[in-house]
């Protein structure tokens, strides 16, 4: 488990600031040249006969974190210097429920083609989704020192909750146009997971001994760990392994780690300005086989010494990192052998979506999106509210503001350029992120909670039709009638 934690801590310590998905990654529908309009939601009509991407054609990346701020780790010090302050970090974050997360998906192939009033796509991606949930008390007991945890009444909580799961997808999706109002659509997908570690809030609870500063800790460790690579994983500190292979190829075996997922929704246009649409997005799970499982449960842990020597080693930041990882990690929660565990499922988070529109003409599309997503057991909310437009036949140009219980505020933009058959588009959440630029590299991280960037290149067939257009034909036609 050694070089386990030590990543993880680096990871929740540094690279986390960089601030899980936004899920204001809907500004990506909101440009209707676009031929992935209808990524989230397989019942937002396709507005080509056929379209086809293959590796660049859509590239998402996003990290967030809820807690962490620029803020909050700096303070003056009595001579008007900027330093560090680690207390007033500590104290800046949630007792339990801090979260860090981390996103990667790429398509590897996406081909669509439209047979009368359907319409019929293919799609195989890789996806990797990884989530941290942290107490207060886990970030406080290596920047405070278990100094700052004296007393049987006064243990450090050092809770922590992983989830992180790779896998590929592959999705079938086929969609209906009912009449020129309404069209329907839904995708059924089959995962194949590639590796996954799943850490159940670790109740953990370390005590120091107010004379001697020596520890202890009450365990409860249940983890479990399960992979395709034929890598040997015999022990916790062995979990580091878990994408290790020299064969490539063992990424696309599908005979192992199955799952199964749908993403359904429509859509309805009541006339040229007005429009909705509902869907829910990656309802689904997968079992994984072969697993390696480790339980300790209120195991007690007796240290024979102390991390620090002195109190103020703690206070003057005299703090041997190196020294306190290897003995929390060693020590605490120690690396004995996994062993051969029972199959397990996990499930994908889920989003529930609704939105509505309102289109003065194609350069003014006013949009509000409400979104539920999952994680990590419960459902928490999100809004966004977006300017969208086309103009001169080949530019799209978004912006969007978004407020989340889950992700905080973002500011999102995203541009569009088709051309001819050839689709271009960059799209980012958190614009705002680029003020900090010239920033310190620790302030640049942490200044916002998230951040995130979608962008590729995809091919379409036939002239792009607006929905309106549609609309306006038919009551044309009503009139002439």
């Amino acid at each position: 488990m050694k070089r386990f934690y030590k990543y993880l801590i680096v990871i929740v310590l540094a690279c986390s600031t960089f601030g899980l998905k936004a899920q204001s990654d809907m500004v990506f529908s909101l440009m209707p040249q676009l031929p992935y309009t209808n990524y989230f939601n397989p019942g937002i009509r396709m507005p080509y006969n056929g379209m086809f991407g293959l590796a660049l054609s859509n590239i998402n990346f996003s990290v967030y974190n809820s807690s962490l701020n620029a803020d909050n780790i700096y303070s003056f010090n009595s001579q008007g210097v900027e330093v560090i302050d680690g207390a007033k970090f500590v104290n800046s974050l949630k007792e339990q429920d801090n979260y860090l997360s981390a996103n990667f998906s790429v398509d590897l192939f996406n081909v669509g083609f439209r047979v009368k009033k359907f319409f019929f796509n293919l799609d195989w991606r890789m996806r990797f989704d990884s989530e941290f949930q942290y107490s207060k008390d886990f970030i406080g007991f290596f920047v405070m020192g278990n100094g700052h945890y004296l007393g049987a009444d006064n243990p450090c909580d050092f809770n922590v909750g992983i989830d992180l799961t790779a896998f590929t997808e592959f999705g079938v999706g086929v969609q209906y146009d009912v009449n020129e109002h309404l069209t329907v659509g839904v995708r059924p997908k089959i995962l194949s997971g590639i590796a996954n570690i799943t850490v159940n809030n670790d109740q953990t609870k370390i005590y120091t001994d107010a004379n001697t500063y020596a520890i202890s800790a009450d365990v409860n460790l249940d983890i479990k760990a399960a992979t395709i690579f034929n890598t040997d994983i015999s022990r916790i500190g062995d979990i580091d392994k878990l994408f290790d292979s020299e064969n490539t190829n063992e990424i696309l075996d599908i005979k192992e780690n199955m799952g199964l997922g749908v993403d359904f929704g429509a859509s309805y246009i009541f006339n040229k300005h007005w429009g909705v649409a509902a869907g829910v997005y990656d309802l689904g799970y997968i079992k994984w086989r072969d697993s390696k499982v480790k339980k300790n449960s209120s195991q007690n842990v007796e240290l024979n010494s102390g991390i620090f020597d002195e109190i103020g080693d703690v206070t003057n930041f005299k703090l041997d990192y190196s020294f306190m990882l290897d003995k929390i990690v060693d020590e605490v929660w120690g690396n004995d052998s996994l062993m051969v565990g029972d199959d397990y499922k996990t499930s994908l988070k889920t989003r529930l979506l609704l939105q509505g529109y309102y289109e003065f003409n194609p350069m003014v599309r006013l949009t509000a999106i409400g979104q539920m997503y999952s994680t990590r057991g419960t459902m928490k909310p999100a809004f966004t509210l977006a300017y969208s437009g086309e103009f001169f036949d080949f530019l799209n140009a978004s912006l969007s503001y978004t407020l989340s219980e889950y992700t905080g505020t973002a500011l999102g933009v995203g541009l569009g350029i088709h051309a001819g058959p050839v689709n271009c588009y960059f799209v980012a959440d958190n614009i705002l992120a680029l003020t900090k630029i010239n920033a310190s590299p620790l302030e640049f991280a942490t200044a916002y909670q998230t951040s995130a960037i979608r962008f590729g290149i995809a091919f379409t067939i036939g002239k792009y039709q607006r929905l309106s257009d549609r609309v306006t034909s038919e009551e044309s036609v009503e009139q002439e009638n």
